[in-house]
């Protein structure tokens, strides 16, 4: 199996794991899906940091912006904390 192979079958097989988890939970915030995803793909992304230099710099622009919304996120809940 080559390793982008691997790559996607380890983020596909992480996100199906959390949305199933977080679901038997019974998670209702949208938010929380999504900082655990954006989470998950950035620690696989970074687990798997020997692919090509081009395909790390398409990887590393995708994570700069799922971690931007992240920080969007975090904005949000620390706003929603301080009104109250």
């Amino acid at each position: 199996m080559r390793i982008y192979n691997r790559y996607i079958a380890s983020l596909a097989i992480t996100v199906c794991l959390i949305c199933i988890v977080l679901a038997a939970l019974d998670q209702d915030d949208l938010a929380v899906y999504f900082t655990l995803n954006v989470t998950a793909y950035l620690v696989i992304t970074l687990l798997y940091a020997y692919l090509n230099p081009r395909t790390r710099r398409s990887l590393k622009a995708l994570g700069m912006t799922f971690f931007a919304g992240f920080l969007v996120v975090v904005a949000l809940k620390v706003a929603d904390i301080l009104q109250g």
